[in-house]
């Protein structure tokens, strides 16, 4: 499991209200037509993003950074147009393309986000110590952050900031339309949601307690969504893993700086796993916690270890010591998003899931995953063709094209 240092928050900012009895047309726009300026650098994407997005769907994909339209309590930069290129292929490639094979067009004209905002730089909340990577505006905006750092090459980082992040808040805007089951999903951590300090918690803490992100343990409504995007875009060796710590009860330690120079702790960097030692987690507060999981100790208070010497967990096979199945809770709860989408949205989420990481992910013609000769999965957009050219580059070409009418 990932280590978060000091999370990274993915918030839902309020809806509107409407202030009138006018009636409505069917866009929000201006449906004037107005030609490009040919001569303009930015024709090509500007092109291509009216073709792909504006047209069919009546949605505006704004990569020119609105400070109208944005937090204005933050210091922002805009996109570079380089990766605003690469971000728009890849939201048609890896989102829209995705939902319109699954639901049909109609699908996306009622329900996509009508603006999608991009903001070139990290969006950082100081006072939280958090990060907001994307927000969901009413149903009708979605801005994604940190463009600038976007690097095709590394899938996992593309996954944590952009394509998790698409499926996110386009999960709160789906749950804005048919709100998630809330008499049954809202229960189930009740009393476990931590709005406050989430962000200091290690991932496999808040996985034993049946959340599949720390994030996803600072509410329900985040909780809802966060199940949906990880469960879409998380390989299979990822989700393993997950569920592989939510199957052990999970404890944690505090330890304070000073405690760092004792030989018990020497060995431990952030992130790594010392077996029964656990994680070390630096907390946003400068003192640092201990993150291991649950030892089953003899009645003197010694260590329990099996009959080849080692050392035995809490897992749920004995109960646990909590009363949280963690790894059952999150079952359940992608259960309750399964049956969701597919009764409002008739979309199928194991079919989402294998669409989406079947577009990231190189398969053999059986439609198995391949892994290089480290066990990695291999990131199917910059992988070598056999004649040089890769996937990323024929999305690119959507956008190329489009000099040739300059």
């Amino acid at each position: 499991m990932k280590l978060l240092l000091f999370g990274a928050a993915i918030m839902l900012v309020g809806g509107f209200s409407a202030c009138s009895e006018d009636d409505f047309g069917p866009t929000i726009f201006d449906t004037n037509d107005y030609p490009l300026n040919k001569s303009a650098y930015s024709f090509p994407l500007d092109s291509f993003c009216k073709a792909e997005f504006l047209k069919p769907y009546n949605m505006q994909f704004k990569y020119r950074m609105e400070d109208i339209g944005s937090d204005m309590d933050k210091n922002l930069v805009p996109a570079t147009y380089n990766n605003s290129v690469q971000l728009a292929v890849l939201c048609k490639y890896l989102w829209f393309d995705v939902y319109k094979k699954l639901g049909g067009e109609e699908f996306l004209k009622l329900y996509s986000p009508r603006i999608i905002h991009l903001i070139g730089s990290p969006a950082y909340n100081p006072t939280s110590g958090t990060e907001t990577l994307g927000t969901a505006e009413g149903g009708v905006k979605i801005t994604l952050y940190k463009v600038n750092v976007l690097d095709v090459a590394n899938i996992d980082l593309m996954n944590e900031y952009f394509f998790h992040v698409m499926h996110h808040e386009f999960g709160h805007i789906l749950d804005q339309t048919h709100l998630r089951p809330i008499g049954t999903f809202d229960i189930l951590s009740n009393g476990h949601y931590d709005p406050l300090d989430w962000q200091n918690k290690h991932d496999s803490l808040t996985a034993s307690w049946g959340f599949v992100t720390p994030y996803a343990s600072e509410a329900a409504r985040e909780d809802w969504v966060e199940t949906m995007s990880s469960y879409i875009t998380n390989d299979e060796d990822s989700w393993n893993r997950l569920l592989n710590s939510a199957y052990y009860d999970w404890e944690e330690i505090d330890i304070l700086e000073a405690d760092l120079n004792k030989d018990y702790y020497s060995k431990i960097k952030p992130g790594c796993d010392m077996d029964s030692i656990g994680y070390l987690n630096p907390q946003k507060n400068g003192e640092y916690k201990i993150v291991r999981k649950v030892i089953v100790r003899n009645a003197d208070g010694t260590a329990a270890k099996d009959a080849d010497g080692k050392i035995i967990f809490e897992d749920q096979s004995r109960g646990g010591i909590d009363g949280i199945n963690g790894k059952q809770l999150i079952l359940d709860k992608l259960d309750l998003v399964r049956t969701w989408l597919k009764d409002y949205y008739n979309i199928d989420l194991d079919a989402l899931r294998y669409e989406v990481q079947h577009r990231q992910y190189a398969s053999d013609s059986d439609g198995n995953f391949v892994k290089d000769s480290y066990g990695r999965y291999i990131n199917l957009l910059v992988k070598d063709r056999g004649d040089g050219t890769t996937l990323m580059d024929e999305l690119l070409e959507q956008v190329n094209r489009f000099k040739a009418l300059q």
